[in-house]
This record gives C-alpha cells, structure tokens and sequence, in this order.
C-alpha cells in the first residue's frame, strides 16, 4: 500500500484483517494507524496501533467479504471450542454421576 489508508478503510497485515479507526502522525511525521482487527475482539483486546511506514507494503486493502470471511472463520472456531468444552464436562459429570450413584446406591 503506497499510502496510507483512511479512517474505515479495511487492510490486511500478514494474515489478519482489521478496520482503521483513527490515523495520526507523531511527532517525528510518521504515520501511526489505530486498527481494531477480528483477532482482537476475539481475544476481547483492544484496538492496537502500527507504525505504517515501517513496513507500507506489508498492508494491504482487503474487502468486506475478507473481513466477513475472518470473522466467520474465529466465530467457528470459538464453537467448536465451546463444544469440546461442554463434551469434555460432560464426561467429567458422568464420572462423578457414577460415584455418587456408587456411594449411595
């Protein structure tokens, strides 16, 4: 990306996608983005800044269906997640089911 991108713009970084939220420049004129990615909100982190021109061509603009694409890829992998912790639990609670039924029986 030759410059810098704009304040909703949707850019890839290595294999992560996320949204500009803000652009600054500090003081020594460089370029700083606020970026808020789909890895982030997963891992309930906040938005996190990157130097653009350290590495322009290294950012990429991606597109809402990139963007839909991601989410939709973390979104099943928390459910899968959750469901192999659920099935997980519900071994365990057998086993205890099986101990009080045991003890008592």
């Amino acid at each position: 990306m030759v410059s810098p991108p704009k304040v909703g713009d949707i850019i890839r970084m290595r294999s992560w996608h996320g949204v500009v939220l803000d652009v600054f420049k500090n003081d020594a004129g460089k370029t700083i983005l606020r970026v808020q990615t789909v890895r982030n909100i997963f891992r309930r982190l906040n938005a996190e800044f990157i130097e653009f021109d350290l590495a322009p061509d290294m950012i990429e603009v991606a597109t809402m269906a990139d963007l839909q694409a991601e989410i939709e890829n973390y979104q099943q992998f928390l459910d899968n997640s959750v469901n192999e912790l659920i099935k997980c639990s519900q071994v365990n609670t057998q086993d205890e089911d099986k101990a009080v039924a045991q003890t008592t029986g």
